[in-house]
Order: structure tokens, then sequence, then C-alpha cells
């Protein structure tokens, strides 16, 4: 039975701090994309009642993190190729429009921050992907966002990112993607210093397609490892 029923406004920080929580444990990787979340565990985990745990799951699921079937409850979704392919689309977009608008208005403290998140994301160099990793890249991103003031583009670009490392097994990426990233920020980075929107334009377009063309190929070889082990298990 759930505990005394919360005013307002605590239902609605227990339902962030569920949301919250869980979205931690799926990037911890603690649940893992097609595992069922059961809110018996979780709510001995959070140490609260199913209320907030099934609103932040319902949450998540209209988010597109989670998805739903009827006696089965909520598991993580994965990344199929179509929506990556999607999320990628919109990535482009954002991206292209967040570089020409930074660079309109950025100022030397803007270009400065720029500067220090380019340098934490090449100065971590691990034998291959992580999440910290593909973090360190998306704050890069998203801090060129950040230049523009545009909250609500910050925001869209910011859970663009999330799909991707909460919902892919990122360390499955090829480590030389890495060093290809570094050198193409770089190139970015002096493009936005110079002013140059143009050239900056085409360096995103092609940092993003890039990286789109990098996860539908370990897609595939995800998809293909799966259906291998469906024809010879145990093998």
């Amino acid at each position: 039975m759930d505990k005394e029923a919360p005013k307002e406004g605590q239902a609605r920080t227990l339902i962030e701090k569920a949301y919250r929580k869980i979205k931690q444990m799926i990037f911890d990787q603690r649940v893992i994309p097609g595992q069922r979340l059961v809110y018996q565990d979780l709510a001995q985990e959070l140490d609260m009642s199913r209320t907030p745990i099934i609103n932040a799951l319902i949450r998540l699921e209209e988010e597109g993190f989670l998805v739903s079937e009827a006696y089965r409850g909520f598991q993580v979704k994965p990344i199929g190729p179509e929506e990556a392919w999607d999320l990628f689309g919109m990535r482009e977009a954002l991206e292209a429009y967040a570089v020409e608008e930074a660079i309109k208005r950025a100022d030397k403290n803007d270009l400065e921050q720029l500067r220090q998140r380019r340098e934490a994301h090449a100065s971590y160099k691990p034998p291959r992907y992580t999440r910290k990793k593909f973090i360190l890249d998306a704050e890069f991103h998203v801090q060129i966002a950040a230049i523009t003031r545009n909250r609500v583009l910050e925001r869209a670009l910011k859970t663009n990112f999330e799909h991707v490392y909460l919902r892919f097994p990122v360390n499955e990426m090829d480590p030389e993607r890495m060093v290809s990233a570094i050198e193409q920020h770089n190139a970015l980075m002096k493009r936005i210093a110079s002013r140059d929107i143009k050239g900056s334009v085409e360096i995103i377009r092609k940092h993003v397609v890039d990286a789109r063309d990098h996860l539908m190929r370990c897609l595939s070889s995800t998809e293909s490892e799966e259906l291998f082990e469906q024809v010879f298990p145990g093998t």
C-alpha cells in the first residue's frame, strides 16, 4: 500500500526525483535496453512509493526512453536503425542552426568556455569508447547551443544526445572514431573562432553525418550478431 499521498508540490518533486534516478540507473547500465523495470524493485531501490515511480516511468515513455507492453510493464527502449537515422537527421539540423547562431552571438568568454569543453573531450583518452567519453563529446556540442542563448534549442540537442548514450551500448563503437571526432572538433573550433559561418556549418554537417554512419554500422553489426545467436545458439 502506498504511503500517505503527498501534497501537489511534493508529488511533483518526488516524480522528478524518481525520473532522474531511473535515468541514472539506465546511464549506469544497471538496467539495459530490453530489460524489464519492476515496480517493486524500483520502489525498494529508490525508497519511495509506486505512485511517483509510475508517473516517472510514464514520463520516460512519453520522451521515448522506455516502452510499455500489456502485462509486461516498462522496459528500456533499444534504438533501431530507423530511429537512429531520424535522431541524427534532427541533430544535423539543430547543430547547423546552432553553429550559425552561436557565431553571431559568441563573445570572448563564450569561445573560452567552448575551448575548455573541446580540451576536456580531447584530453580524456580511454582505450575504448565509454559513456564518459560520449558525454564529454555531447557537452562540447551542447555548449555551442548554449552560446545561442536559445534554451529550447539547447534542451532539444541535449535530449537528442541522451537518446544515444542512454539507449545504445557506446562501448561497441570503434575507438578510431574518437580520433577523427577530435580532429573535426579542432577544425570546427578554428572556424567558429574566425567567424566563418559557411565553413563551420559544412564541418558540423560532415561531423554529424560521419557519427551517424558510424553508429549505423555498429547497429548493423549488433543486429547481425543477434541474428547469428538466434540461428546458432551457444556457438
